[in-house]
Order: C-alpha cells, then structure tokens, then sequence
C-alpha cells in the first residue's frame, strides 16, 4: 500500500468516527470521495445500510458502452437509504430459480450497497458480492443479497450494481475504434473494477479494511471473481476470492461467459442492422427499452478476450501463474443443471448433438459413462451434462489450477433440502441446485419447510461461518466447525458441505469431468 493510501485510510477512518455522534440522533452520515452520505438503521441491531451510493457517472447517453467515468461530487448530504435502480436486463427470468424481480431499471445503475456494524476505531475485513445472471440479468436488491447478516459478523459487507447484458458486453468494430485500447465489451467488467476502487479509496470511512478485501459471488459473479483473478487492472484491488459456481476456464463459448472479440464484434454489427441504427451515434440513441427487448435472451455478448483487460484465455494465464496471489475458495453444487433445461431439450437426438457438440470425439464414450451411472432419460443426462459443461469442472479446475500458487480451497454444496422439491419442477425433485447455497453462505435463507429449521439454520452458521473466517484470515476453519483441508494436488478430494456430513469426498463423476477435458486438450483433472 501507498503512503497515499495509508494517510488517506487513516484519514478516513477517522473521518467516519468522527461522524458517528452527528449521525447518532438522526442518520449515521460518512464521507466519501464524491460526498457526504446518509445510511438508515436495519432490523439487525446495530448495524446499518447506506444503499444506492453512486460509483461512477451514469452511462448514458454519449457514456453508453464506455468504461466507467467518475462519479460528479455532490454538496450536502446525499440520503443513501434505498437501492439504486437496477441494470436493464429482461423481465422473464432465464430459470425460475427465485421470485425475485426488480421494481425499476435504469442505465443509471452504477451504484452500491454497504452494511457496517457500529463505528469504533477498528478497521474490518471488507466481504464485496458480485450478483450472478449469466451477465444478463441481476441486482443487488435480490432479498437474498442483503447484507446485514454478515455485517452483524464484524465484517463490511459491499454489493454492486453493474452492467449487464447487451449494455455491458456490447460489441463493434466502432466501438474498438473509439477506445484507446483498441477494445470492445467488457464494460461490466470494467464497472466492477471502478466499483473495487471505489472501496478502496472509501471504505475505510465505513469501518473496513481495504488492505483486506475479499471478491465472492455465485454464477456469473463467481466468473467475475475468477476474471478479476487475471485481469491486471484488478490486481491490488482484493486479497481473497470465493468463487460459488462457476469460472471462464474451459472452451470459449456463451455457456462458460467467455468469447472472442473480433466474432462478437461482428455479431454487434448484425445486431445494428437489425435494429436500424447503423452508426454508433444512432445506437447510443436508441431507447435502452428498445434494446433489451431486441436483444431479449439471445446471449451473443458476455465478456471477451480483449487483449488487455482480459489478455489472453483465463486458464492459460492461471497456469502460468499471472495471476493474483491470494487465497481461493472455490465449488459447485451437487445438482447444478437441474434448474436449467437440460441439454438437448430431453431429446435423445438433441443429447447426442449436444454431447458431439461439447466432447467432440470423446462423446460416444460420455454416453456409455452416463448409461453406467444409471440415468435413463435424455432429460436426466441433458441435465447432468449442462452442470458439468458449465459449473462443475470449470470450479474443480479453477480450485486445481490456483492450488499451485496459493492456498485453495475446493468445496461440493450437497444439501437438498433448500425449498420443497416440487417448488419449481414438479415432480422432478431439484436436489442441490444452481444457487442453493446462497442464503446458507449470506445467511439470508428462507425457511420454507418449518420441520427443517433446526437442520437448516445449523448449516447457515456452519457455511457462513467458513466464509466468514476465509474473509478474516484466508482460512475457512475456525472455533466449533469441521476441519476443512486445503486442496492437495493429486488427492482428488472436494469438502463436503451438508447439514449431517462435512469432510473430504472423492470428486463424484470424475470419469465423465476427465472425457470433458480430454475433449477441451485440457488434462488438468488428471494432473491435479
């Protein structure tokens, strides 16, 4: 750290307890960079939430598709007691994995949230959550994101809005024209790095330590903490990193959010003509509404190798180590793909398409260790493949691969017992699904089935307590939780979390996750 950023911490320190005695009798005010700011109390006593504070200028207008600009400062105080408008993204839920839709949306969607327990001199370790979406969708008004919980902890808890969809991974030629750097995409990238600086540069009038700053998030989020794990402009900015579902690691495709950027930049042209706004003056005026709805879930933009935001393929760089250095926690759910429709569509044709789609030569063999596990519909197999493509063995891979380097922690979420098992999928029961572990890790899990609490608020403590204790030390274990091990290469062997067992498990279908990357030339399972 700087001798500039030590006495602008110290200052801000500062700064925030001395505030405390004017906020104590109305609102808790702090200071940031751009202005004063105030927080309102929440149900947890003690702590409180200053929502909505603005990172970065709106992108709007002639700043649509540009990196992030700095935030205008403001006089007076800024009441931050509600969450900013959430990013433009479609009303229709990609899978009906929650209830949850936000109210507005708006491009003016750069803002924050921060949770903080009373003011007294102490600086805490700092937890910032990246919302996942398929960089899509996502806000950080999503009940299960609240922060309170976890900053009633002795932590700081951060959530950020950022660009999503065809807002913040658009590309063009024009666009790469226009940037100094010769790139295009990326920009909600881009947001979350103005957003960690942001909590660098502030976080400390708050009560945080921005020298201990833990990246966690879950899907896309989890992508993002593993391209912020070899994005150069991130470096410094954290110093721990959870991944909850997910990394850019295997082949370049829409399912595992990593693309091309000459190819994608080709698909903004198309998409240009086919909204009749041939330069980039006439899309920049386009209605963001417009947008959207053209766009809808078509998935042709999600973040790229640029060349220098992200410089080359993700898991190139972490093999050879350029990458940053901290400690990393990383998993996967036991049924990630039950949520989602299952590859193929159900059709034994569509599977067989699929699996010579994603295994290449290796598919006839996939199939057989399929039959050999014991599914027996294409529907069954479609979605075990979906969760292994996409989630499974990008986070085994990515908790192998820094094993190198740092300290690693690999996990499996196994509880099943999250919501009824016919709450989204009928008869079909979900199992541990794409984003179960959610509220066990933030502790903002709905207790649906009363004659599951005892178990169910025991396993909150249980994971939020480890991630907890990563945010604070690096290391998950701490007083009155099972022993949790490092990664150890060559042991093959993930922690278990579920509300009867935790320990070290063998990596469950590791037959089916090595034909994957034998099919990607990837042998790291094998190796690692």
């Amino acid at each position: 750290m700087t001798e500039c950023h030590i006495r602008r911490r110290a200052f801000m320190a500062a700064g925030g307890a001395a505030l405390v005695g004017l906020g104590a009798s109305a609102q808790p005010i702090r200071q940031t960079t751009a202005g004063a700011v105030a927080g309102r109390a929440t149900a947890q006593p003690g702590v409180t939430a200053w929502l909505g504070i603005p990172y970065a200028a709106p992108p709007v207008g002639a700043l649509r598709w540009k990196p992030p600009q700095p935030v205008t400062p403001w006089h007076g105080v800024r009441q931050a007691v509600k969450f900013g408008a959430s990013p433009w993204a479609p009303s229709t839920p990609i899978v009906s994995a929650g209830d949850f839709t936000p109210d507005q949306m708006s491009e003016d969607c750069l803002t924050l949230n921060v949770w903080a327990p009373p003011a007294d001199g102490r600086l805490r370790p700092v937890m910032v959550w990246i919302y996942g979406g398929a960089f899509i969708m996502g806000a950080t008004e999503d009940p299960r994101y609240d922060g309170a919980r976890l900053a009633a902890e002795d932590v700081v808890f951060v959530s950020i809005n950022y660009r999503v969809g065809i807002l913040g991974s658009f590309a063009h030629p024009d666009l790469a024209r226009e940037s100094p750097h010769g790139v295009c995409g990326n920009y909600g990238l881009m947001d979350q790095i103005a957003a960690l600086q942001w909590v660098r540069d502030n976080i400390a009038g708050f009560g945080g330590d921005p020298g201990n700053v833990t990246i966690f998030g879950q899907s896309a989020g989890a992508f993002s903490v593993a391209y912020h794990l070899i994005m150069p402009q991130s470096r410094g900015l954290f110093h721990r990193a959870i991944a909850q579902s997910g990394a850019p690691l295997g082949k370049p495709s829409s399912y595992i959010l990593l693309g091309d950027m000459a190819e994608m930049a080709q698909a903004g042209s198309a998409f240009a003509r086919k909204i009749s706004a041939p330069t980039l003056a006439d899309l920049r005026q386009v209605p963001a509404h417009k947008l959207i709805e053209t766009y809808g879930f078509s998935w042709q933009f999600y973040p790229v190798v640029d060349g220098w935001l992200v410089p080359r393929h993700p898991y190139t760089m972490m093999a050879a180590g350029e990458c940053a250095r901290v400690p990393v926690m990383a998993g996967h759910n036991h049924d990630e793909g039950s949520v989602f429709p299952p590859m193929g569509e159900g059709r034994q044709d569509g599977l067989q398409a699929a699996l010579s789609s994603f295994y290449g030569t290796q598919a006839t063999d996939v199939m057989r260790v399929l039959q050999s596990e014991g599914y027996q519909t294409p529907a069954a197999m479609g979605h075990q493949i979906f969760g292994d493509v996409v989630f499974n063995w990008n986070s085994i891979a990515l908790s192998m691969v820094a094993s190198r380097f740092v300290p690693s922690f690999a996990y499996r979420f196994d509880y099943r017992y999250t919501r009824p098992a016919n709450r989204q999928a009928g008869k079909e029961a979900l199992g541990a699904f794409h984003g179960a572990e959610i509220g066990f890790a933030l502790k903002t899990h709905t207790f649906l089935e009363p004659e599951r609490r005892a178990e169910q608020e025991h396993l909150m403590n249980l994971v939020s307590g480890y991630w907890l204790n990563f945010a604070k030390t690096g290391d998950p274990n701490g007083e009155n939780l099972p022993h949790w091990p490092q990664y150890r290469p060559h042991s093959r062997k993930l922690f278990q979390l579920d509300s009867q067992t935790q320990g070290e498990v063998d990596i469950e279908h590791y037959d089916r996750l090595v034909l994957l990357g034998r099919s990607m030339n990837n042998r790291l399972l094998e190796e690692g």
